[in-house]
């Protein structure tokens, strides 16, 4: 096992904390794009009235909204773990590996600035 890490001063961290705002204002327009999408669609499936249904077209409708559901919740999910990353940032321990200690791969990082592990512990978690 590599010998655990404390602060990485390898990393530009300016540059990455500028990719997590960057990522995170993204994903906050698109946050804002799926609740009005979902506004439109709930609108538009109430105004159907009983002479009106087609269930081809209610299930189609249903199953956008539902797709649109789950994005949601994956941005939520990278929401969360770019303020994480952020947390990281201002403690110290960015680029840290919060199982092992060890450092998180620069390469990893620049693809996912987010992320809190190594490759190695990913794969554990991953596996079971």
């Amino acid at each position: 096992m590599r010998k655990p890490t404390v602060m990485r001063p390898d990393l530009e961290l300016r540059r990455f904390q500028e990719e997590l705002e960057a990522e995170r204002e993204r994903l906050l327009n698109v946050e804002r794009e799926l609740a009005e999408s979902s506004r439109q669609a709930k609108d538009s499936l109430e105004s159907f009235s009983d002479a009106d249904d087609v269930p081809a077209d209610i299930a189609a409708q249903a199953s956008e909204r539902e797709k649109d559901q789950l994005y949601g919740q994956n941005v939520q999910q990278t929401l969360a773990q770019i303020q994480l990353a952020l947390d990281r940032l201002d403690d110290g321990t960015f680029g840290i590996c919060e199982m092992c200690g060890c450092e998180v791969p620069e390469a990893r990082l620049e693809r996912m600035p987010w992320v809190a592990t190594c490759v190695e512990c990913q794969r554990m978690l991953e596996t079971g």
